[in-house]
């Protein structure tokens, strides 16, 4: 018979033992457990953060620099077309020119006189004409520029091929312009026809550009372009020509640089791995089509670089989980204690403390309700955007904020499909798994940041909070969200952190002082490193900013912060010495803003210091540097002067030969009518004295016109050592009875509208450089004649002018090219054959007006196909020293 166990009895105390142990047993297990799983879940989330942060950083990394490298490629193709587009604009209307004048002035095209008029229209015009007759293709003019289209196009010039570009000139009607281009060599010629109707048929006139090379034009552009890029601190773009294995800008100081000299450097940054390709490979890489265009036609390389790394800052994110990690642990701790503390008073407090909770109960849901009508009212009043889903319809209504936001009209964007495919793509992920929660039941709430693509302004950040409501007796799904535009946050925010990490670690010291009398530091940045500080002994007031400065110094900041102080200025500058932690002294220069409260007070100086060492140290050297550079000039200045002068004595020989040539002759004559009457007995016969003497003095004034050639050479080439008063009327005919011989066998006139004036100078440094001027002028008609015959001449006038005389030189040899006359006053620039000039005339002629005389020598190109140089000279000469 088995016994029936006894059922236990529990007491009071046991059972209150089993209340006290049993809920502080599990509310301490449950607390830790709380601990293990909140640090799980933060550790993920810090994770995803992390690798979120790394995914938009290196997507708007590379975004960007797309996008710059597209806008400069756009403007450069604009750059060439406009270029394009003002060579046809001049083609057109030189064609219409000549049609109008053929049309006008000539019944018959088919004469010598249509030839003649296109000839010289081609000369003064610096064009290419072409004119054929439909009809029977007959090229009138021009047929050589014929020929060279049959060749550039198909590579011969026989008829066939001339007439089948003839075809299809006429073929293409009026206003008929075209682009000639052979794509092997990149030549590209412009042309422009139209249709000229005569009598006896019709005929085409045309217009040709000189030869265009694209990739040179393409290539010089891409340079301009890149010297007026502003640029920024983060990125600079430099080109490489494949071709000339050349590049520019490559190490952001706007210069050339050969391929192999860079390469030699063996670097290993980026732009360095796109250099080592490009010569190795003239075909694209595709891990460079972020940052670099390839141009395999013209074979150019334009490519993106940046200054600034690629580094991401994880600190902050580890901080605000590591620090919600510690407060939540915090707050389970504390809540386990009070839960313990309740547990250990349940049992006696057990009606009292539900009493009090449902007191407590009430009020918060009067608070709650109280709460609710003020969310309520804010959300009516807020900025943000509302919208509303309805998952059973798949229809979406957004407020006229949101839309307002988002740029788009009502009725664009109807269902949550169109509203999901405006995220970017990255994003995407994001989003659907919140949504894939909160239908999981997982969650009820929505917030997340992401990029949508708005209407007019690409993509823009958005910060979505919503909550999913559920009828409870249909199940019907609804969600209400409100949508804030971050995106300017968004941008600041990485502006700002770029600037800091900029600042933070570079070589100027950002600094915060308070206004006390040792200038202590509130603050000062990780640059102070550099002199070999640290922050902390800044920062713990084991130093301040007085400290830094050179003792004998300090008087210069406190005078320059007092003069600020009473002049009320907001900011000052100042430069001292200062010392490192190895006590050695480093130069530096300081901009302080003086800042202030609300009462006026000044309060704080922030500012910034600058190590400008290397500059003072170097000004001792550029010093002597200069010196030298000067004493080298002065050598090079003293040997011009005699090469000058070795070249002025050449020209000199040549003069007196002229001068004495015609004098030689005649009393060549005189001596050998004496000799003749001499031998046919005449003068033994019938002596006549008067008829020697006669003969004696016209041989005697010859020769005295020969002494007094030498005297007046001699003269002239006589350095003045001293300033006198002379004639400019005396002075310009001295010079020119030197070469007036040689100007009157050249045929060349003089044209001579002086204004005399006695002037106070150096006569001869005067008079020999306008006979350098007036030898340039007799050189340039020779050249001139070589070509063409015209009724040369050399004009000289003077002007008076308040305080100065000039002097204008003018002379119709021909005009003088752009790239000529910009260098025309260089030492050893010359036009000419080595042995006809040393290309000093000219420099020495400018050292002289512009040193010895104080005055001024221009040169520029007038009408008439001339040349006008102008000397301006100051008359009161005993002013200057």
């Amino acid at each position: 018979m088995v016994k029936k166990q006894k059922s236990r009895t529990y007491t009071l105390e046991y059972i209150e033992k089993i209340f006290r142990v049993i809920p502080i047993t599990f509310i301490l297990i449950l607390s830790m457990v709380s601990i293990f799983v909140a640090f799980i879940i933060l550790e993920s989330k810090q994770k995803r953060d992390i690798d979120l942060l790394q995914q938009k950083e290196l997507l708007n990394n590379q975004f960007y620099k797309k996008e710059k490298l597209a806008n400069f490629s756009n403007i450069v193709k604009n750059a060439v077309n406009e270029e394009l587009s003002s060579v046809n604009k001049v083609l057109q209307e030189h064609t219409y020119k000549v049609i109008g004048s053929l049309n006008n002035g000539f019944s018959n095209l088919e004469n010598d006189n249509t030839i003649k008029f296109l000839e010289k229209y081609e000369y003064e015009n610096n064009i290419k004409i072409v004119l054929f007759k439909k009809s029977n293709l007959e090229v009138l003019y021009g047929d050589d520029k014929v020929d060279y289209l049959s060749k550039l196009i198909f590579g011969k010039k026989n008829k066939t091929y001339k007439d089948i570009v003839l075809q299809y000139i006429y073929s293409q009607g009026r206003y008929n312009l075209q682009e000639w281009k052979n794509n092997l060599t990149g030549v590209l010629k412009l042309s422009f026809f139209d249709i000229l109707e005569k009598k006896d048929g019709t005929y085409y006139v045309g217009a040709f550009s000189r030869d265009e090379n694209i990739r040179l034009i393409t290539r010089s552009i891409i340079i301009d372009e890149i010297d007026k890029l502003n640029k920024s601190n983060d990125y600079n773009i430099w080109f490489y020509d494949l071709l000339t294995k050349s590049t520019y800008n490559f190490e952001n100081e706007n210069l050339y640089a050969h391929v192999p000299t860079l390469l030699s450097k063996k670097s290993n940054s980026y732009k360095y791995k796109v250099l080592k390709h490009f010569d190795e490979n003239e075909e694209m890489n595709k891990d460079f089509l972020n940052r670099t265009l390839y141009n395999s036609k013209y074979k150019f390389a334009i490519s993106i670089d940046y200054n600034k790394n690629f580094n991401l800052n994880t600190t902050k994110i580890k901080q605000k989980y590591h620090s919600f990690f510690k407060t939540v642990t915090i707050y389970i701790l504390i809540f386990t204690l009070v839960i313990i503390i309740a547990s250990l008073l349940f049992s006696r407090f057990t009606k009292k403390i539900l009493d009090r909770y449902n007191n407590e109960l009430e009020d918060k849901t009067k608070s709650l309700t109280h709460w609710k009508n003020r969310f309520e009212l804010a959300i009516i009043a807020s900025n943000d955007g509302l919208w509303d889903i309805d998952f059973e319809t798949n229809k979406i209504y957004f407020s006229n904020k949101w839309l307002e936001i988002s740029g788009y009209k009502r009725g664009e964007i109807v269902s949550f499909s169109d509203w999901f495919n405006l995220i970017y793509k990255d994003d995407k992920n994001d989003v659907e798994l919140l949504f894939e929660q909160i239908f999981a039941g997982k969650q009820n709430d929505f917030m997340c940041e992401y990029r949508l693509k708005t209407k007019n302004d690409g993509f823009k950040w958005i910060l979505a909070r919503g909550r999913l409501f559920i009828d409870k007796d249909t199940g019907h799904k609804r969600m209400l969200m409100m949508s804030m535009d971050i995106d300017k946050d968004k941008r600041l925010k990485k502006e700002l952190l770029d600037v800091e990490l900029l600042v933070e670690d570079g070589k100027i010291v950002l600094f915060k002082l308070f206004n006390d009398e040792n200038l202590s530091v509130k603050y000062i940045s990780n640059a102070i490193k550099n002199y070999g500080y640290s922050k902390k002994l800044f920062e713990n007031r084991e130093m301040n900013f007085l400290d830094l400065i050179y003792k004998e110094d300090i008087n210069i900041i406190k005078v320059a912060m007092n003069a600020a102080l009473s002049q009320n200025l907001e900011d000052f500058t100042f430069v001292c010495r200062a010392l490192n932690a190895s006590n050695e002294i480093r130069w530096i220069s300081c901009r302080t803003l003086v800042l202030k409260d609300h009462s006026g007070n000044v309060v704080n100086f922030y500012g910034y210091i600058n190590d400008i060492t290397k500059i003072k140290l170097s000004e001792q050297d550029l010093k002597i540097k200069v010196e030298e550079e000067l004493s080298k000039n002065r050598e090079k200045d003293r040997i011009l002067i005699q090469q000058s002068k070795l070249a002025a004595m050449g020209e000199m020989l040549g003069n007196i030969a002229h001068q004495w040539r015609q004098p030689l002759n005649n009393v060549s004559l005189f001596l050998q009518f004496i000799k003749d009457n001499y031998k046919n007995g005449h003068l033994k016969e019938n002596p006549n004295e008067a008829m020697v003497n006669k003969y004696f003095d016209k041989s005697f004034t010859q020769i005295q016109y020969m002494s007094q050639t030498i005297d007046d050479f001699r003269n002239f080439y006589k350095p003045s050592k001293q300033k006198e008063y002379f004639s400019i009327k005396s002075a310009i005919s001295s010079s020119l009875e030197i070469i007036k011989a040689q100007l009157k066998v050249e045929d060349i006139e003089l044209i001579l509208e002086i204004e005399d004036k006695e002037f106070l100078g150096f006569e001869n440094e005067l008079k020999q450089s306008l006979l350098n001027i007036f030898s340039n002028a007799q050189d340039a008609i020779k050249q001139k004649r070589e070509k063409e015959k015209f009724d040369a001449f050399i004009k000289i006038e003077t002007q008076l002018n308040k305080d100065f005389l000039e002097i204008f030189i003018k002379n119709n040899g021909g005009k003088i090219d752009e790239e000529t006359i910009s260098r025309i006053f260089e030492p050893y620039f010359t036009t000419k054959f080595e042995s006809q000039g040393t290309g000093i005339g000219l420099y020495m002629t400018k050292s002289i007006i512009e040193t010895n005389m104080h005055g001024t020598i221009t040169v520029k190109n007038i009408e008439n196909d001339s040349v006008s140089f102008k000397i301006k000279l100051p008359l009161n000469m005993e002013k200057i020293r």
